[in-house]
């Protein structure tokens, strides 16, 4: 019973941390689009010169787009990592947060398959083999997050 309770511990602080890891890397992910796309303006938003109002336009298309993705990425991590960290603590919290994580780290793990085109770009391969290791960091949260879940429901269901 007393190493019960210990594991019991044990999974709930992994369940409390990775959740707010989660959140953590919801807010670095937005961090890093944002940076990649100040760095690389005229490649990704094709800015033409000659035409100002089209280039607003663009502009002002992509802010948008920018924004609503940000916040439904920002929204999902949230609700994992908060309902996980409530989980945790034993209080009351939804559900859904297990399947949301199971969801976002099969795409994650899916996404790693883009790396093989970028590997390919020698000049930029510091910065895709940081980006690789955060994406990990990120699978490896999502990870702990479903089986610290999984774990701490079978404890207190044998309970």
């Amino acid at each position: 019973m007393n190493t019960e309770n210990a594991e019991l511990r044990r999974y709930e602080d992994d369940l409390n941390v990775s959740g707010t890891g989660v959140i953590i890397m919801g807010a670095w992910s937005i961090i890093r689009v944002l940076i990649e796309l100040f760095m690389n303006t005229r490649e990704y938003l094709n800015i033409d010169n000659k035409d100002p109002e089209s280039a607003m336009m663009s502009i002002a298309l992509a802010v948008a787009v920018i924004v609503v993705v940000s916040f439904v990425i920002m929204k999902v991590h949230l609700y994992i990592g908060l309902n996980a960290m409530r989980a945790a603590k034993g209080r009351e919290h939804k559900e859904g947060y297990f399947v949301a994580a199971i969801i976002i780290a099969v795409l994650s793990v899916l996404c790693l398959f883009t790396y093989k085109e970028a590997f390919k770009n020698i000049e930029r391969i510091d910065t895709t083999m940081a980006s690789l290791l955060v994406d990990i960091t990120t699978i490896y949260i999502f990870i702990v997050v479903i089986v610290s879940s999984i774990r701490i429901k079978r404890i207190k269901g044998d309970s």
